[in-house]
């Protein structure tokens, strides 16, 4: 008996056809890849165009409400409000107010403040100096002014559990 020790074995093969496979698989994933990017860019373009819809109704929405609150200070304070305008501008920003917030504020509290003060001016100056309050709980507690603000107007409207501010 023959023992083989090594054999080997060659075997030739034509590759062409493979190689040829190969060349058109990446070929179509190629292609594929580049339908998928200009599909992400027109995704891109559409989310894009959603977003500022969403901006500017935002912003339209915005500008209703200041406007509405604007002229009810108008209303509540009458020749004050232009005061009460100015101050909100310079002094109401500086204790970081905005100037939708400030309007906001400006009308609720004032609406409120109105019911038992002596008139407009002092309807203003009443709403000035809680608007100021609410600015220093809010800076002192670290709570959001908006949060400050509810928190208040819901007090004066008699419910003391929202008017919990942990202020020492």
């Amino acid at each position: 008996m023959a023992i083989v020790r090594n054999l080997m074995v060659r075997a030739g093969a034509d590759f062409s056809g493979l190689q040829r496979g190969m060349r058109q698989a990446q070929g179509q994933i190629r292609n594929f890849s580049q339908q998928v990017t200009r599909s992400v860019g027109r995704l891109n373009a559409v989310l894009a165009g959603v977003g500022a819809t969403i901006a500017i109704g935002a912003a339209i929405k915005d500008a209703m409400d200041f406007e509405t609150s604007m002229n009810q200070v108008r209303r509540i304070m009458g020749q004050s409000a232009g005061e009460f305008t100015k101050w909100a501008e310079e002094t109401g920003a500086a204790f970081g107010y905005s100037k939708l917030q400030a309007a906001k504020a400006g009308a609720t509290y004032g609406n409120l403040l109105s019911t038992f003060s002596s008139g407009a001016d002092d309807t203003r100056k009443k709403t000035e100096e809680l608007m100021k309050a609410t600015a220093v709980v809010s800076a002192a507690t670290g709570r959001t002014m908006d949060d400050t603000f509810e928190r208040i107007r819901s007090g004066l409207l008699g419910n003391t559990e929202a008017i919990i501010l942990s202020v020492a």
